[in-house]
């Protein structure tokens, strides 16, 4: 009798890691990135005690590091762009677009007492960006070469600059106008001293498109299985909801403690959080997924296949199957 319980125990604590592991979701975090505070948020919030299932946050320096890491099994369930997702299944990578992550919040920023008041004005300007493939650069290209008769980049001057020296350029006359990343547009804007000229979204609207496309989405191993996929979803949703309602002095200042995000002037955090919160995916349907390829064949027509990254969406790259009820 007491062979056999030694037995049973003996079983019961060898089946217990497996169990724990088939409940585990391994997330890739960049450190600069804001999933990292969804991350945090989700341990702040203790949400995945709710859920049954153990996140696993793992940090990597670069994007281009989490990428390998998902390709390597590493982790689960990434954040990307959504031309990022594409090209990683064309490199045999088997991942899927789950969900979106956030909305294209960003967009053409110039110093306050600039002359350029409209898209239209840029014609014959200087426009920096992160890169020249940035999806926000090529958008406002799509955008004034359909809409306006001009390209920036044929009838004026782009280049690509790190966005922390957007503001250098601009202030020295060396630039017109700055298409940073999204957070980077409230730190020029939160004190008067630059504007917007028009968001990424408001250009979507313009070419005719949703407005609602996400710019990242979330980005998840076949294999993992489909319950924890939308498991996952589900506590994204819960814990980007408690994000946007919590107190400033609260949640978010903890975001700074524990060095998540860094700004050099503090008083900026407040509208970073409110352009966070305004890219809040609003859901995920087949009709988006038609959206983000009309962007794309838009993108392709004005600036080629090999600047956008892709030749089209193929229809096993995105899915709404796990989308919660």
């Amino acid at each position: 009798m007491r062979r056999l319980m030694h037995v049973i125990l003996v079983a019961a604590f060898l089946a217990a890691p497996v169990s724990f592991a088939q409940n585990t979701i391994r997330v890739g975090l960049q450190s600069t990135g804001t999933f990292s505070w969804v991350a945090h948020a989700m341990e702040y919030f203790n949400v995945p005690g709710s859920y049954g299932v153990t996140i696993e946050p793992i940090m990597y320096a670069t994007k281009q590091a989490s990428e390998l890491a998902l390709r390597a099994g590493e982790v689960d369930i990434v954040v990307d762009d959504f031309v990022g997702a594409v090209q990683m299944r064309e490199r045999g990578v088997p991942v899927q677009v789950i969900y979106p992550y956030g909305k294209a919040v960003g967009g053409v920023v110039v110093p306050a007492d600039s002359d350029v008041q409209t898209v239209a004005d840029l014609r014959g300007k200087t426009v920096a960006a992160a890169s020249l493939d940035d999806k926000s650069l090529l958008i406002l290209r799509a955008l004034t070469s359909t809409k306006y008769g001009f390209d920036p980049q044929v009838d004026g001057q782009t280049l690509d600059a790190a966005p922390w020296l957007m503001t250098g350029l601009m202030d020295s006359g060396d630039i017109d106008a700055g298409i940073p990343y999204w957070h980077f547009v409230s730190r020029m804007t939160y004190n008067g001293e630059y504007r917007d000229v028009m968001m990424v979204s408001d250009m979507l609207a313009e070419l005719g498109l949703r407005s609602d496309l996400p710019i990242l989405v979330l980005v998840a191993r076949d294999e993992l299985d489909a319950s924890l996929k939308t498991t996952f979803i589900e506590m994204m949703l819960d814990t980007t909801a408690q994000m946007a309602a919590a107190p400033r002095d609260g949640f978010w200042q903890s975001v700074l403690d524990e060095e998540l995000y860094s700004l050099p002037d503090p008083s900026a955090f407040p509208e970073v959080i409110e352009r966070w919160v305004a890219g809040l995916p609003d859901g995920w349907t087949d009709e988006q997924i038609t959206g983000l390829s009309e962007l794309v064949e838009q993108l392709i027509e004005i600036a080629g296949s090999e600047l956008v990254g892709i030749d089209e969406i193929p229809a096993d790259a995105y899915t709404t199957a796990f989308v919660p009820n």
